[in-house]
């Protein structure tokens, strides 16, 4: 049986990591975006100051977060592009 740390291990190249790097920004978009609306749906059915406190602390959170993930899902989107057409 071979020894693993002999395997050649495989690096991904540049184009792959651009292809993938927006679906993993725009999966980590939608799951910020989705916990915000989680938040917010059960302080609807509470009615409660308290969660309305917390889905406007959510929200506050979230906002940043989810401008810069949305900003760099952009650029790598761009950045994807870019590399797609030197094939």
């Amino acid at each position: 049986m071979p020894d693993p740390r002999d395997l050649p291990v495989r690096r991904p190249s540049l184009r792959r990591l651009m292809q993938v790097a927006p679906l993993v920004l725009v999966g980590a978009l939608l799951v910020v975006v989705a916990g915000v609306g989680l938040v917010a749906a059960v302080a609807e059915t509470q009615q409660t100051w308290r969660w309305y406190f917390r889905m406007e602390q959510a929200i506050a959170t979230a906002t940043p977060l989810a401008l810069a993930l949305s900003g760099a899902s952009v650029l790598a989107l761009f950045g994807a592009v870019l590399l797609t057409g030197t094939e």
